[in-house]
């Protein structure tokens, strides 16, 4: 399982004093995953179904969204949410085909999404991480990703 220090993967932004303010969030994490180059024209690969994802600022801008999104989340789901991003090219490897060609029930004829679910370790933390991604003709697109705090376990932690 990878693992993650939450402290090392927030310092490259500068966030501080932005939590509540989810257009400031975005605007400096795109900004930052720009200058890293994390948005490539390569497709991820999905170890276990071949189904291939590829990730866009879009997809980021919208996982960093309104409402139950992001910006009314509580600030410790803000902080693993925005951690986790480095790591969501190893996620969609990784993760687990929960469902697939799952109809869009907003917009007919448009396109359907997939469910995909995985694991990882932030500190003493493992997080369940959701992603769910558009799937359309000739390309699937990351959408959003969700996190869900498993259990604490200290074993795990990625101090020294």
């Amino acid at each position: 399982m990878k693992k993650i220090c939450m402290a090392e993967e927030l310092a490259r932004y500068n966030l501080d004093g932005k939590w509540n303010d989810y257009v400031g969030v975005q605007k400096e994490v795109l900004r930052v995953l720009r200058k890293e180059e994390f948005f490539t024209k390569e497709e991820i690969i999905n170890r276990k179904t071949g189904i291939s994802v590829k990730i866009n600022a879009k997809g980021i801008k919208e996982t960093l969204g309104t409402g139950k999104r992001f910006q009314m989340l509580p600030k410790t789901l803000k902080k693993y949410k925005i951690a986790t991003i480095k790591s969501l090219k190893w996620i969609i490897e990784n993760a687990e085909l929960i469902k697939d060609d799952v109809e869009n029930i907003h917009e007919k004829n448009g396109y359907n999404f997939a469910y995909f679910r995985g694991e990882l370790v932030i500190d003493d933390s493992v997080l369940k991480v959701r992603i769910t991604v558009k799937k359309k003709i000739g390309v699937n697109w990351f959408w959003i990703h969700n996190i869900d705090q498993k259990e604490k376990v200290p074993n795990y932690s990625t101090h020294p």
